[in-house]
């Protein structure tokens, strides 16, 4: 097993994540930070051969190529940025020769796969359950819209949580299109009163021909638009199977490689679950399934080479792990979304965080002195 690995995403724990996975099996990474910063949290891990920073997904290729060039013994690509994901299926031409790539069987067709359309329409063609759908381009409001409603931007590659707007009526829905920056075709959902949030994690290999699904998490967050939050990861139990064979023919049918999330809502008035949508890259949550037994990463790297992936599959087990991404945690906390009760009953049963790790401390105290920075520069444009 010659073959080097090489992460590309954000200074982010959802890059960390995969250094830190990889790492606790030996395996150490080359890392490609894409961000306009000049120092890294990510890089600061012992787990890092060598790092680098570029600007923007632009220079990505140009910036991969410089650095490998060995044709015999390809580098394992790892994608923890939706935007970097395209970038890698769009390029797939030039970078096969020396990479091994997070790409589907269909060149360029990744950026096409991760539009909310293409998802939600694949999803109900394998029977999901998929909120009522209306794709809006030049800002005319079907008037069969129900509210209340979620926008959301159509791809995530063209478009941010910026985008994200629960609207209760038809005149917050103006609103929005009137006086939010938006991407130029924006889905609208029917807003499901949600019991929690969950994932299926994982990875797929050879593009969909074994699809492996470690767990789910489960997220209750009631008053968050997004999944990152305090939640609990164990195995898929029964009463999901039926979803989780659903997902993985979803998977199959995308013939994407790499590694993935697929996410869903719990409807809390008739219990069904509800697709939203599906990360062809690394999720930010995945950290958890390393924890709880299952090194995906490393499960990824054995298959692309010539390990016995087979044998670290069978032998990796899933144990209940609560996941804290600990900053962010925290910030909700004294911005009163929860009271301090609640944020101390799940420290003490926190068993992972999201950058902190025992052995590897320093990517934290950057994150942390980061988070700081940005904290007291804040404070000080208000003042």
């Amino acid at each position: 097993m010659n073959n080097k690995v090489l992460v590309i995403g954000a200074d982010h724990h959802n890059t960390l994540g995969i250094v830190e996975s990889l790492g606790q099996k030996g395996v150490k990474s080359y890392v490609l930070i894409v961000a306009d910063i000049k120092t890294s949290f990510v890089l600061k891990s012992k787990y890092v051969i060598d790092g680098w920073i570029c600007p923007s997904p632009n220079c990505v290729v140009d910036e991969m190529l410089k650095h490998f060039s060995d044709s015999i013994n390809k580098t394992i690509v790892y994608s923890s940025y939706d935007n970097v994901s395209s970038v890698l299926d769009a390029s797939a031409d030039s970078l096969e020769k020396y990479f091994i790539l997070p790409v589907t069987n269909e060149k360029g067709s990744l950026e096409h796969k991760m539009s909310k359309e293409y998802m939600s329409e694949l999803a109900r063609e394998v029977g999901l359950s998929v909120p009522r759908t209306w794709m809006v381009s030049d800002g005319i409001i079907p008037n069969d819209i129900e509210y209340p409603c979620i926008t959301k931007a159509i791809s995530s590659v063209e478009g941010s949580k910026k985008n994200i707007k629960i609207c209760q009526s038809r005149e917050d829905l103006e609103t929005f299109f009137v006086k939010t920056e938006h991407c130029p075709i924006i889905q609208i959902q029917k807003f499901i009163s949600k019991e929690y949030e969950f994932q299926f994690l994982g990875c797929s290999l050879n593009n969909g021909e074994h699809v492996i699904i470690s767990g789910r998490t489960h997220i209750d967050r009631p008053n968050g638009i997004d999944n990152t939050f305090f939640l609990k990861f164990d195995k898929v139990e029964p009463e999901f199977n039926e979803t989780l064979k659903k997902a993985e023919e979803f998977i199959k049918r995308t013939g994407y490689s790499g590694t993935f999330s697929i996410e869903f809502l719990k409807d809390k008035n008739n219990g069904n679950h509800y697709f939203t949508e599906t990360n062809f890259r690394n999720d930010g949550n995945a950290i958890c399934q390393t924890a709880a037994g299952m090194n995906i990463p490393y499960i990824y790297y054995l298959y692309y080479s010539g390990g016995d992936w087979q044998k670290e599959l069978s032998a990796s087990t899933i144990k209940t792990t609560y996941l804290m991404p600990e900053i962010y945690y925290f910030k909700c906390m004294l911005k009163r979304e929860f009271p301090f009760r609640e944020w101390l009953q799940n420290y003490k049963k926190t068993t992972c965080f999201i950058t902190y790790f025992k052995n590897d401390t320093k990517p934290f105290w950057g994150s942390l002195w980061n988070e700081f920075k940005i904290s007291l520069g804040n404070k000080l444009k208000i003042n």
